[in-house]
């Protein structure tokens, strides 16, 4: 096939520029009016005229190697035929013209215009072929060998412009007919005929269609035939003057100038969008900062937020040790020494129970204050997120909704380390000793009174009133004895209880120190992951552009290999 250097060229441009454009597409790369895509798929026309009989359609099946036009020795040829790709269908666009629809490799490059002899009896073809002879990329002008002189087809090329008959070539059809002897001087005749009629000597090429056919449909490629066929300079010609002409480079220049200006706006749109993410990086990795740095203060600060629980436990303190006082009043103190006493067990729970709503209270408190803080910092942040990314980061994770959730696992930290900060007080058990030594006391004292009492009264029984007054007044002063030890011991053991819990103060906020830390750092985790919608999505356009450059990357070598060949 004439042309295929340029046909390859062609395709291999045309196939990038599709994957250029689809790539530029996925990208939204803005199309330059100025700078329209240059059309690269246009067949070559190539269109035969001459008399009726002169072989145009034997020419044209040559070229292409399979009988596409009807030929025979009768005239087969009554209007103009136009020959395209696709598949097969003959459609009249007009009374004289006929679009020739064939699937045929052929036509995907060349597009052949048969007409009717230019002697034609069949009037108004001319009118119809003369704007194709215009626009062919290349007329061909056939004659016969028996008759190359022909007035009417030399009309038909008379009426050529300029411009179209520095497009045409002259062929003499069925050398084969002739002797070899007579070739030189039917060329001088046909020489000679188009200097005086055109100004000019066209190309001129002696074949035979016959033999091109031929050799074509031979499986290999019959040599023999092809030589006799003269159509290899022929086909040469049409590579050089045509398919290689200086119009058709220009349009694969154009194409490539096109494609590679495309890939340079493609490059230098991944290079911003690359240097941007880098910015977007480093952007989050600026409110990372930021949380940390909050994180960090929050941290420091913890120590002063214990105050708090400090402040807490010294005030259940002081109500543990007047739950105890009441406790350890004469007449329960009295009616224990009966019943039993368990006054230690129940202050030990009470307090227990107390400092765990402590812990409690504080941590709902200070969560509060830590989300709100975060909260705040959020609410700067999400607007320079939408201002410098243009990505909505949603809601901040610790507010809202997930605050209950945040504040409950803040809590529970606190909670769970209430009973390893009851422990390090060492408070369990330091009443039981104060109380038996009291109870003791006032066992003691109450049994010498109660002892007092009987003997009043056996001595009143047995009429010494003055014995039994005597002891009576004895006992009075014992019980009343026994009151004011209760009342001062009791005072002791409450002054000693308060003064060993308010020591151990600091021990049970350092005893929360730890999980009370451990609990910041967990809740600015969750704070920190408000920012994992944003870092996906840059992840995910990462990775997006990745193999967008990769492909740039792969048309720009495919397209300098084509420079090569151009």
């Amino acid at each position: 096939m004439p042309g295929e250097r340029y046909f390859a060229v062609r395709d291999r441009l045309s196939e990038l520029l599709t994957w250029i454009g689809d790539l530029a597409g996925e990208v939204a790369l803005e199309e330059e009016p100025e700078h329209p895509v240059p059309v690269l798929s246009r067949p070559i026309l190539i269109a035969a005229v001459g008399e009726v009989n002169s072989g145009k359609s034997s020419l044209l099946n040559g070229l292409v190697g399979e009988a596409l036009c009807p030929s025979g020795p009768v005239p087969l040829t009554t209007e103009v035929r136009l020959y395209r790709y696709g598949e097969n269908a003959d459609r009249p666009a007009s009374d004289l013209l006929i679009e020739c629809r064939r699937d045929i490799d052929y036509l995907r490059n060349f597009e052949l215009l048969d007409t009717p002899g230019t002697n034609s009896k069949v009037g108004g073809h001319a009118e119809v072929a003369d704007p194709f002879l215009e626009h062919a990329d290349l007329v061909l002008v056939v004659f016969t060998a028996e008759n190359p002189w022909t007035a009417a087809t030399w009309d038909a090329v008379s009426r050529l412009s300029p411009e179209a008959l520095s497009r045409t070539a002259l062929v003499v059809q069925r050398i084969d007919l002739k002797q070899a002897q007579d070739i030189p001087i039917i060329l001088g005749h046909m020489r000679d005929l188009s200097m005086k009629r055109l100004g000019q000597v066209l190309p001129i090429f002696p074949l035979s269609a016959k033999y091109a056919l031929e050799a074509k449909r031979s499986e290999p490629v019959n040599g023999e035939a092809w030589t006799l066929s003269r159509f290899s300079d022929f086909e040469h010609f049409i590579s050089e003057r045509i398919c290689d002409s200086m119009d058709r480079r220009q349009v694969l220049h154009d194409a490539y100038h096109h494609a590679a200006r495309k890939i340079r706006r493609l490059d230098s749109l991944f290079d911003v969008q690359r240097r941007g993410m880098e910015d977007d990086g480093w952007f989050l990795s600026n409110i990372e900062r930021e949380m940390e740095a909050l994180r960090d203060s929050s941290l420091e600060a913890a120590p002063e937020a214990l105050g708090a629980a400090l402040e807490r436990y010294r005030g259940e303190v002081d109500r543990i040790v007047r739950s105890l006082k009441k406790r350890l009043g004469w007449w329960r103190s009295l009616a224990r020494l009966f019943t039993g006493d368990g006054t230690a067990a129940e202050i030990e729970t009470t307090f227990a129970s107390r400092m765990q709503e402590v812990a409690t209270g504080f941590a709902k408190d200070d969560a509060a204050r830590l989300i709100d803080a975060c909260s705040k910092h959020w609410d700067t942040v999400r607007p320079r997120v939408v201002e410098r990314m243009g990505l909505e980061p949603g809601p901040c994770t610790v507010a809202g909704p997930e605050r209950e959730k945040v504040t409950a696992r803040f809590v529970a930290r606190l909670e769970k380390a209430v009973p390893q900060a009851l422990a390090g007080l060492r408070v369990r058990g330091v009443l039981d000793p104060f109380m038996r030594r009291r109870n003791a006391s006032l066992k003691g004292f109450t049994g010498i009174g109660l002892m007092l009492v009987i003997g009043a009264g056996a001595c009143g029984t047995l009429g010494n009133q003055q014995m039994a007054l005597t002891l009576l007044a004895v006992s009075v002063a014992v019980f009343g004895l026994a009151a004011v030890i209760a009342w001062v011991t009791a005072a002791r053991i409450a002054a000693a209880y308060r003064e060993r819990l308010l020591a151990g103060g600091a021990t049970f906020a350092d005893g929360l120190k730890a999980d009370h830390g451990e609990g910041i750092r967990f809740l600015f985790r969750d704070y920190s992951s408000s920012l994992i919608e944003v870092r996906r999505q840059l992840a995910a356009a990462k990775a997006a552009l990745q193999p967008r450059l990769e492909r740039s990357n792969s048309l720009y070598i495919a397209l300098k290999s084509v420079e090569l060949d151009l």
